[in-house]
């Protein structure tokens, strides 16, 4: 009886050794794989901070019961140095930096210490396009339970910022020495 378990338990990974092995593809056979490139990140956001307080000279404001509730989506790739280059230009126009967009480019490549050649690891909060007014409707949403002041103080009352749309953000990230 032992041996039949033996035997049948060989069998068993001999079959999926088999199944799984790897083959050798030719290199014009290779070239027409496709693969895909990127990781998207999707979360349900229940952050729970219990207090941020701000203190300046033996005072204190402190933020009590703060939460982050909601969806997120996000997307994760690697890009060329051109496109993160070309990425970054557009983002300088938007913001009213188009006269002297390339002297900005380059100061700020140069803060950065980026070298212009290098990719960049881009994480992006993608736009939902035509359903964004949907989309919208699961977006974040933080709230402040009460704000007071230190020793004992009184709530001033609460904060909610509803609907914190990352739609269209972009992150970018490099090596540098």
């Amino acid at each position: 009886m032992q041996f039949l378990k033996l035997t049948a338990a060989a069998a068993l990974v001999a079959a999926s050794l088999s199944a799984n092995a790897m083959s050798s593809i030719a290199d014009d056979e290779l070239s027409a794989v496709a693969g895909q490139d990127g990781v998207s990140i999707a979360a349900d956001l229940n952050i729970n901070i219990g207090a941020f307080t701000y203190s300046d000279s033996g005072h204190s404001v402190s933020f009590n019961n703060i939460t982050v509730k909601g969806l997120m989506a996000m997307t994760i790739d690697v890009i060329g140095a051109q496109e993160f280059i070309g990425d970054l230009s557009t983002a300088l126009t938007n913001y009213g930096s188009a006269n002297t967009q390339n002297a900005t480019l380059a100061a700020l490549g140069g803060a950065l210490g980026y070298n212009n050649t290098a990719d960049v690891v881009q994480f992006a909060f993608p736009s939902a396009g035509a359903q964004a007014a949907d989309a919208h409707l699961s977006t974040p949403t933080i709230s402040v339970g009460s704000i007071k002041t230190g020793n004992g103080g009184s709530s001033f009352g609460s904060i909610t910022i509803t609907n914190l749309d990352l739609q269209g953000t972009k992150v970018w990230m490099f090596g540098h020495n």
